[in-house]
């Protein structure tokens, strides 16, 4: 953990202030962010069900990088090892590094791009709030967040190309299509018989 790392995060930390408007929407984001993503994936499904299902596979591509990648390297959090913490949002003491919320945020802001820039512009606004609570909330040091984000970044942008190339989405949509059909077909009512 380099000297930078914790000034930086003393200096975003120590200007915390949880009672005041703005410092009350860094801990929503800080505590509620996932959720967030969460809800509008499920949502996008009514709009663009491929993009969601991929941003849907990003996110847990992502997730589960970043935990695996959290089993090689143990980092404290902020509040579990320095004396001077504004700690505004109630965590356990366990492994901050990398930060999964700044991972899976990202991943899926960067595949929604792929698919729409507006869409994908208002998510990468979201996940840099939700990054930048985490820090300010002071359960992540800034060197947690931006591999975070490396992480989802990265698993976003190669999820993306390995999936085109394979068209996966089409060929389990052709596939599922050619099912119903033929299921449709096996229980619509034969027209050979003779009507009496």
């Amino acid at each position: 953990m380099s000297d930078l790392d914790i000034r930086l995060f003393q200096f975003i930390n120590d200007n915390a202030n949880g009672n005041t408007p703005l410092g009350h929407a860094f801990i929503r984001a800080a505590d509620w962010g996932d959720w967030f993503f969460a809800l509008s994936l499920v949502l996008l499904l009514f709009r663009n069900r491929k993009m969601a299902l991929y941003g849907m596979a990003a996110a847990a591509l992502t997730v589960s990088v970043s935990r695996q990648i959290g089993k090689l390297y143990w980092r404290d959090r902020p509040f579990a090892e320095l004396e001077e913490v504004n700690q505004l949002l109630i965590h356990i003491e366990s492994n901050g590094f990398p930060s999964d919320h700044a991972a899976a945020a990202a991943a899926i802001s960067v595949m929604l791009l792929r698919f729409s820039r507006p869409i994908g512009a208002i998510f990468i606004g979201a996940a840099a709030i939700v990054g930048f609570s985490r820090i300010w909330v002071g359960v992540h040091y800034p060197g947690d967040v931006l591999v975070g984000f490396a992480i989802g970044i990265t698993c976003a942008c190669v999820l993306f190309a390995v999936l085109e190339r394979l068209r996966l989405y089409e060929l389990v949509v052709g596939k599922l299509r050619a099912f119903a059909e033929r299921d449709s077909k096996s229980h619509s009512p034969s027209r050979g018989g003779k009507s009496t």
